[in-house]
Formats: structure tokens, sequence, C-alpha cells
């Protein structure tokens, strides 16, 4: 058996950023399988406004050999969303799917070096 990774965004009205987050996973999939750390799937889900949801990005996995998915929440504060509604979701998704070992990481706000990659993306624009 092996990890599936669910990449979790906030979600947009906008088709057209919700495709660019889609996009980004797509890189981090190709990325994590180029230096060498195999998921058996690396999905995008959405909390709100956008599909798939947690729930219907771990359905999507149903036929796969995956014993535990590690949900990475793609948010910069520890707000609401971090904090309670997706422990909640998880919580939800622990009920629905027992089999599974649920893992939620720790949110991209909390990151180490994200201070330098903010510094090296605006002398990246200087």
């Amino acid at each position: 058996m092996s990890n599936a990774l669910l990449i979790m965004a906030h979600g947009s009205r906008s088709e057209t950023a919700n495709d660019e987050f889609r996009a980004l996973v797509k890189i981090v999939a190709e990325s994590a399988h180029a230096s060498g750390r195999e998921y058996a799937a690396v999905i995008p889900c959405f909390l709100e406004l956008a599909q798939p949801s947690l729930i219907e990005a771990i359905q999507q996995l149903e036929h796969q050999p995956v014993s535990t998915v590690q949900l990475y929440p793609l948010f910069f504060n520890r707000g609401k969303h971090v904090g309670r509604d997706i422990p909640a979701q998880i919580e939800e998704a622990r009920a629905r799917f027992p089999d599974l070992k649920i893992e939620l990481l720790d949110y991209f706000g909390n990151a180490p070096g994200l201070a330098g990659l903010v510094l090296s993306h605006i002398a990246d624009q200087s």
C-alpha cells in the first residue's frame, strides 16, 4: 500500500483561479516524482466553491492501493478554515473511509523558509 497526497485550496467562483491551482498541483506532482518522492496520486481538492471536495478527491482513490491519505492545506493563515473547517472535513472523511489513514499536514503559511521565498519572489521582480 502507498500514500496519496491531496492539496487543498479554498476554491473560487472563478474557474480560471481554480484551474491555476490545479495546474500548480500537477507541477507539484511532477516535481515530487522527479525528486523520488512517490505518491500513488497527487490530487487537488477544494474547501468550498469548487470541485473536487475532500470527499470527492478521496473517492477518486477508490481503485488505487492507497493506505494513507495526506491532506496539505495550501492556506496562508490559521484562520477559521485551517483551525476549524478543514479539521471538521477530515473527521467526516475519517468516518466515511474508516480503512484509510487520513493525516492532516501543517498548513502552507507555517512553512519554514516562506519569508525567504517571498523576498526572493520580490527580488526577481525588481
